[in-house]
């Protein structure tokens, strides 16, 4: 006797609507500036120009970040609302078969 593994199923993609948008931030892959290894004497005003530096690359980031949330959020809300419309359309259509087989 052989021991067969059980086929997998293929890979199907998802329809595009329920497929997940990741959207980078512009530059995102732009190289961000290293720190300076510890072995190379930093003057302070260089520590300081990268530390700045560095600040505003973060800020640009939670900017985005803060952006794209928000913009999930009134994507949510608009789905909750279209929801909630359905499902009271479909409570009156099953009101509507209730009252038509009780006859």
């Amino acid at each position: 006797m052989s021991s067969t593994a059980p086929t997998k199923k293929p890979y199907r993609k998802a329809p595009p609507q329920h497929r997940e948008v990741r959207h980078e931030p512009p530059g995102a892959r732009e190289e961000v500036l290293e720190q300076p290894s510890s072995q190379d004497p930093v003057s302070e005003a260089d520590r300081i120009h990268f530390l700045q530096h560095q600040n505003d690359e973060l800020r640009r980031r939670l900017a985005y970040t803060a952006t794209k949330m928000e913009a999930m959020e009134h994507e949510v809300d608009a789905s909750r609302h279209y929801l909630e419309v359905e499902l009271s359309r479909n409570r009156e259509e099953l009101e509507k078969l209730k009252d038509k087989f009780r006859r």
